[in-house]
């Protein structure tokens, strides 16, 4: 399955609800994500892009994977 990603400027509920409908109708599987989320996840990798200069510089210690998994 091909996924693609499309940008949607509803002003309203109604027609957020009209837009997963008629995805839901042709048998379109979507997810929508909330604006919210995405702006968490580019937190995320910014901090961990920002960790990871730290660590090229030598500003920050080197984490084993083992050891990093092992504290989830």
């Amino acid at each position: 399955m091909e996924s693609i990603r499309i940008k949607a400027y509803p002003k309203n509920k109604t027609q957020i609800k009209s837009i997963a409908d008629f995805l839901s109708k042709v048998g379109i599987e979507f997810e929508m994500v909330e604006k919210e989320e995405f702006l968490e996840f580019l937190g995320e990798i910014e901090s961990s892009l920002s960790q990871v200069k730290k660590i090229q510089k030598g500003e920050m210690k080197k984490e084993s994977a083992r050891d990093f998994l092992n504290e989830l």
